[in-house]
Parts: C-alpha cells; sequence; structure tokens
C-alpha cells in the first residue's frame, strides 16, 4: 500500500487530488495516488486547484512560498527572499489576516495560528521546495474535514517518496538591483545550496533533505520624522526626503530600516515503512534555523559628513526631531522543530483510516532589539531580548472513511489542536548578548480546540451527488498571562462551542459539463495574540479584549467547470462571504479616549467572480498556458467602533487579481516561460483614507518573471531567470523587491 494513501483519501473528501473538473495532470517522481474506492467522492465541494511538479519547475522557485505565485485570486505577501513573514491573502482576507489560510505538508500542520497579522505566516521554510511534488489549493470552508480556519484558502503540499534510489543538487545565485526615491538603493544578492537523497529497500522508504539559504533583502522600512523641535539646537543636514504618508500628511524620511541578511539552514529526514500490507507508517522530523541580522543605515549627513542618527536637525528649511529609536538594529536567533507520525491502513470491506500527530516548536527563539541609534549601535549597546522559546503548536487527527452501500461515501474523523504562546522582554546591557537585566514585559497563553465530524457524498442519481455534513468544536482559552517590570496580571479561562454545517449539490449536465453549488459555515477562533497581547498601566490591563468573539463566516459558491477535449478545462466561479464579528485592529473612536486594539467588526461582506484557464499542448504546439482572473468586492457593511469605516472597501483585497503564465518547449531540451501578476486598487486603512502610493501604502501592481530553461545532459539542468522584469516599484507597506535575476545549476541522478 502506497504511504501516501491517507493523503489521497483527506483530500478525495474535497476533491483536492483529481477530480471531475480537472483534466488528468502529470507529474515527476512519485504522484499522489487516488484509489478507485475514491471515485465517489470525486465531485468535491468546493473550487480546488492543483499546481504538480512539472509546472514547478516551469516557474522561478527559491521558496516554498513561491509555489503559489500564479494561483488563482491568491498573493503572498512575499517581500523579498527568505521572508519568514509571507502571509497569504485569498478571496475574502488580506495580508494581515493570516488566521484565515491553513498550509499542511503531507497532512502536518505548519499554519502558525497563535498570531493574525503580519507576524503569523506559515512556515513555509520547513519544506525545501526540492521536496514539494504537487501543491493543491481549496477555496473557501466547504469541507467539514478542515477548521474555520479554511474560511479563506487551505494549501496542501505534498512531498515525494522515492521508489528507487535518487540523488540530487542545486546551486542558485540571485541578485537584485533595488532602487528607491530615498537614497537606499543598491544591489542586494544571495544563493541558495540543496541536496536530496533517498531510497525505497523492501518495506522501507526514507528521504533526506538538506537546504541551506544565505540572502540580502532590500529595506523594509524607512525612518521618518515629524515636523517642530528646538531651532537654536538643530543641526543642518543634507540627504533627507521630503516626504508624504499614505494620507498625504508632510514628513521626512532620513534613514533605512530591516535591511535582513538572512541564512536559513533547513533539514527534514522522512521515513516510512510498510508494517503489513494493509498498515503502514509514515514518521517526519523537521529542522529549520535562522540566523538574521536587521541592519539600518543613516541617509543624512551633517556639515563634516558624518551620518546623524538622532536629535533636532534642519532640513527643507525646516526643523525636523529624529525619534531615539529610529535607526536601531536588531537581529534574530531562531530554531524551530518538526515532529511528525502517520499511521495509515484499510480494512476488507474498503474502508481506511489514519492517525497523524504533529508538533511544531519554538525549541529557540531569539529576538534582539538595540535600545537607541548611534554610528556603534549596529554592534554594541544596551537594548532588550525577547524570548518565545517553547512556544508552538501540537495536533491530532483520527480520521476514517468508507462506502455505505453502493450511493454514499462517509468520511468522519476527530480533531485535538493545542496553541501555547510564550513572549518574554528582557533587558540587556549588550542588545547582541545574553538578557541580563530585569523583566520589560511579558504575555502568555493557551489555546485548544477539539472537533468531530461528519461528511457523506450520496451519489442519489446518474450525474447527481449531494454533499452533506457537519464540524462541531469546542475552543478553549486558558492561562493568560499579562505582565510589565512591576506587575503580572492574569485572564480568566473562556469555552465556547460551535456547529459548522456543509452542503454540496453537484450535477454533471454532460459529459464534460458540471455545474456545482456549495455552502458552508466556518467559525474562526481568536488567536492567542489576538486575546492576551496588551499592557499593563496602573494595575489594569489595557490595549486589548479578552472577550473577543469568534469570527462567524457564511460563504456560498457556483461553479461551472468545462473539461476540454484536449487536456484543459476552464471554471467560472461566483462566490459570496458575509462575516459576523471579523477580528481586524483598529481604533474605537466612540470612547471618550480612543483605544486602538483588536476588535470585532460587526459585518463585512465579499462577493465576487473567478475565472480560471488551464491549456496543455495548445494545438500540438508544446506551449502549456494558465491564465485567471478575479473581480473582487470587499465592504465593511457595518463597524460599530469605527463608524467611518460604514460602506468602505475593506482593507487589503484588491478589486481586480490576474494572472498569466505560459510555458513553450520550443527545442529538444529547452524551454522558457512568462508569468504576469496582476493586482488592482486595494487599501491598507479601514476608512479607505490612504491615497498616495508611497511607503506604507499597498499599491497596485503588474509584474513580470521570465525563466528559460536547458537540460544540456542527461543529468543536468540549467537555467537563467528574473523576477520583477520591468523592475516594477510596489508597496505592501513595505517595499517588495526590484527586478532580481537568477541563475541555477542542478543535478539530479
Amino acid at each position: 500500500m502506497d504511504i501516501r494513501i491517507p493523503i489521497a483519501l483527506l483530500l478525495a473528501a474535497t476533491g483536492g487530488v483529481v477530480h471531475a473538473d480537472d483534466p488528468p495532470q502529470a507529474t515527476t517522481l512519485a504522484p499522489v495516488q487516488v484509489h478507485a474506492s475514491d471515485t465517489a467522492v470525486l465531485n468535491t465541494p468546493g473550487v480546488t486547484v492543483r499546481i504538480d511538479r512539472k509546472r514547478l519547475q516551469q516557474q522561478n522557485l527559491v521558496d516554498s512560498a513561491d509555489a503559489l505565485r500564479y494561483a488563482p485570486n491568491l498573493q503572498v505577501r512575499q517581500r523579498y527572499i527568505g521572508d519568514p513573514n509571507a502571509t497569504i491573502s485569498g478571496r475574502n482576507s488580506g495580508t494581515l489576516q493570516n488566521a484565515r489560510s491553513l498550509l499542511y505538508v503531507d497532512g502536518l500542520l505548519l499554519s502558525n495560528l497563535m498570531s493574525n497579522s503580519w507576524d503569523g505566516a506559515p512556515r513555509w521554510g520547513m519544506v525545501a521546495p526540492a521536496q514539494i511534488g504537487a501543491v493543491d489549493v481549496l477555496y473557501g470552508p466547504y469541507s467539514a474535514l478542515y477548521p474555520g480556519n479554511s474560511m479563506g484558502t487551505t494549501v496542501l503540499i505534498h512531498t515525494r517518496m522515492p521508489d528507487r534510489l535518487i540523488a540530487s543538487a542545486n546551486a542558485q545565485y540571485f541578485s537584485q538591483g533595488y532602487g528607491d526615491h530615498y537614497g537606499a538603493g543598491g544591489n542586494y544578492d544571495g544563493h541558495r545550496l540543496a541536496a536530496q537523497l533517498g531510497d525505497k529497500q523492501g518495506r522501507w522508504r526514507w528521504l533526506f533533505s538538506l537546504n541551506r539559504l544565505d540572502n540580502h533583502g532590500q529595506p523594509m522600512q524607512y525612518a521618518t520624522a515629524g515636523a517642530g523641535g528646538d531651532a537654536a539646537a538643530a543641526v543642518p543636514v543634507e540627504g533627507a526626503t521630503l516626504d508624504r504618508n499614505p494620507n498625504g500628511t508632510p514628513r521626512l524620511v532620513y534613514g533605512a530600516n530591516t535591511i535582513e541578511h538572512t541564512r536559513q539552514t533547513q533539514a527534514s529526514l522522512q521515513l516510512g515503512v510498510d508494517i503489513t500490507p494493509a498498515v503502514n507508517a509514515l514518521f517526519t522530523l523537521g529542522w529549520w534555523h535562522n540566523r538574521a541580522y536587521d541592519a539600518t543605515r543613516s541617509l543624512i549627513r551633517n556639515a563634516a559628513g558624518q551620518a546623524v542618527y538622532g536629535g533636532g536637525i534642519l532640513a527643507d528649511g525646516r526643523v525636523w526631531t529624529l525619534p531615539a529609536s529610529g535607526l536601531a538594529p536588531s537581529a534574530f536567533d531562531q530554531t524551530h522543530v518538526l515532529y511528525g507520525a502517520e499511521l495509515a491502513g484499510h480494512l476488507d470491506n474498503s474502508w481506511h483510516w489514519d492517525a497523524v500527530a504533529s508538533r511544531y516548536d519554538y525549541r529557540h527563539n531569539l529576538e534582539h532589539d538595540a535600545a537607541g541609534s548611534s554610528a556603534s549601535s549596529a554592534w554594541s549597546g544596551p537594548g532588550t531580548v525577547n524570548d518565545m522559546g517553547g512556544s508552538g503548536w501540537s495536533t491530532l487527527d483520527l480520521r476514517s472513511s468508507g462506502p455505505l452501500g453502493d450511493e454514499n461515501m462517509l468520511y468522519a474523523g476527530a480533531h485535538l489542536d493545542r496553541y501555547r504562546l510564550d513572549s518574554r522582554v528582557r533587558a540587556a546591557s549588550d542588545w547582541l548578548g545574553a538578557a541580563d537585566g530585569p523583566l520589560v514585559r511579558a504575555y502568555a497563553g493557551r489555546t485548544q480546540t477539539s472537533a468531530l465530524y461528519l461528511q457523506d457524498v450520496w451519489s442519489f442519481a446518474e450525474a447527481w451527488a449531494l454533499t452533506l455534513g457537519t464540524r462541531w468544536e469546542q475552543w478553549r482559552a486558558r492561562d493568560g498571562l499579562l505582565a510589565s517590570a512591576s506587575t503580572a496580571l492574569d485572564y480568566p479561562s473562556r469555552r465556547r462551542s460551535d456547529f459548522s454545517p456543509k452542503a454540496a449539490l453537484s450535477w454533471d449536465l454532460a459529459s464534460d459539463w458540471q455545474l456545482r453549488l456549495s455552502w458552508g459555515k466556518a467559525v474562526r477562533y481568536p488567536t492567542v495574540e489576538e486575546l492576551f497581547q496588551g499592557s499593563v498601566s496602573n494595575g489594569a490591563i489595557i490595549n486589548n479584549n479578552p472577550d473577543l468573539q469568534p469570527e462567524r463566516d457564511w460563504s456560498t459558491d457556483l461553479s461551472l467547470i468545462r473539461t476540454l477535449p484536449q487536456a484543459g478545462h476552464w471554471r467560472v466561479s461566483l462566490y459570496q462571504d458575509r462575516v459576523a464579528d471579523t477580528l481586524y485592529s483598529q481604533t474605537d473612536i466612540t470612547l471618550p479616549v480612543p483605544v486602538t486594539n483588536v476588535q470585532n467588526i460587526t459585518s463585512v461582506r465579499t462577493r465576487g467572480i473567478e475565472g480560471e484557464l488551464v491549456l496543455t499542448d495548445i494545438g500540438g504546439s508544446h506551449v502549456d498556458l494558465s491564465a485567471s482572473a478575479a473581480w473582487n468586492q470587499a465592504t465593511t457593511l457595518r463597524d460599530l467602533q469605527f463608524p467611518t469605516a460604514d460602506g468602505k472597501t475593506f482593507p487589503r483585497i484588491p478589486r481586480l487579481r490576474a494572472s498569466l503564465f505560459a510555458d513553450w518547449r520550443f527545442a529538444p531540451g529547452w524551454d522558457t516561460s512568462l508569468g504576469l501578476r496582476h493586482s488592482g486598487r486595494q487599501y491598507g486603512t479601514l476608512d479607505d483614507s490612504d491615497h498616495v502610493d508611497t511607503y506604507g501604502a499597498v499599491s497596485s501592481f503588474t509584474v513580470a518573471d521570465a525563466r528559460l530553461r536547458w537540460r544540456f545532459a542527461p543529468q543536468w539542468t540549467a537555467s537563467l531567470g528574473v523576477d520583477n522584469l520591468t523592475n516594477e516599484h510596489y508597496w505592501v507597506y513595505h517595499p517588495y523587491a526590484g527586478r532580481t535575476w537568477f541563475g541555477e545549476l542542478r543535478w539530479d541522478l
């Protein structure tokens, strides 16, 4: 029995591997298999997009997050190569709503659901690109097999396990030419080295992967100053840039921040064994280490030509005051470990079962921050150290599936997850050294979700199938703690239970046509950070709300799918999400003293239309083409705490998303590809007050990528690629990367 059977079963329940609206797609090296017993559920209850290994080899691929670059109506907030904060944005979620997406690798959860913001991205670094065999993307909360966080996007990465001895090695070099309007442009380079070795020997399979990334990113932030100060003490400077905030307010840009040099090492070992002909096991051990230094750079000089870091300055005929920590550097030292185990089997009556357990451990996680800005703070001086060691999450899933007669396929299961977050900030006499000073602040908390689900696919008539399911979840929050240097306060525990029903009706109206209507409810519970991160003042907790309500989404999708005579298909989908109590950081302007924190927004609606076209080997021309376009309308219907947002476009969900990817095999051993990505107008604020396209804004953009690949020997491949070919300058608050060139050499046994 193939050790991928449990994954295939799970995907089949949601149409994630192969279904009636997808053409057969070739993969290389051990494709994920769908078995005959699963054919009753190939009519997926929701839209699914498959990205196979052949396609991934055609595009520029350095991080595993790159796999989603051209997926319909999706965007990954990947600001530079190696970005650990690459969040997912989809139909109903912006790039600051990561808790509305899920990432699994071989059934092991890599989503960081301790946070719902820029720092809660999936742990992409735990999977090397060479490990990926295929990726499936599920849209919407239409399957009872997944938790409420599936209300946005669910990404399933399937790795490759060998059927024979395999080995590979590849080296990449990349160079970015970055320019800005502030004087911090330049070349930012990096490289990646990777290797794999695996084999199958009798009942055993194993695969070892090693990946090393070293990259210099462009500046992520800019230091800004406000007008005013002591004119008598102001120092005349040159090099500052008069600028505007996204809302048009004047500001002065005088420095560049977070110029990150990251060195990441990833290693993984997968071991599979067929215990009996009907029972098998898969064990996974993953290790990720990141050592990063975020440098800063002053762009202003005094009359003597020396860099200026703080105090009052005279620029553009006005006095400005530089914040004390405006150019303070930082550094990271992180080691994360992933443990996974899967036991699976099948019975003589065609029922399948599996059990999956995982643990993601922040074994070592330190953030070092300098307290001030000066010429010497890059290597010494006081600061703080934030220790998040011991944080992480664990999951357990028990699942079974099988036929009930000739017309029904039943899925049943149980789920448990636990999230633990501990954050302790202490003072340090040397910010790059140990935390040898007193406690500055701390917060901690635990959340737990238990779930049971049932889902049945009833083929009640020829060409018709009805999918009905429900998921019961019980959520708990406990052990909440918030502390300052002198006070520690506990939060009360909370508990809540919810049912999330699902339904889908599909009709094969002709041999190559399918019409499907899907509906589902999802409940997304608050994360630990949303509940417990705040501050202590005068013996009380402020700036957070431990009584936050969960997000509740009622989602509908109507899709028409046509399978084309040759390999290919097209799809058109209409969808709507109506979310009650959306969790988002905003300012409550109804209070006598406005408070900014995570709050519940009463009602947000997202609706849209989405189209997808996939063509393979068009007319025998050796050209593959995929294209997509989506129109989204995300609207805040009612916001009691911030009523000026009523009727406005919700942040970071563009009106238009589109992508195009084409690959042409123009000669034996040669192919070239071109990719286009477009994101339309979007806002970064709830009241849509940002109208200047500058640092801090969220831009519209059109970006072109290209790649040329040459298989010059049976085991050797060389490629040259470029991302952002036209050197588009665009923002997601931070700047995205400029034109980046890639060179790669690969060897496969």
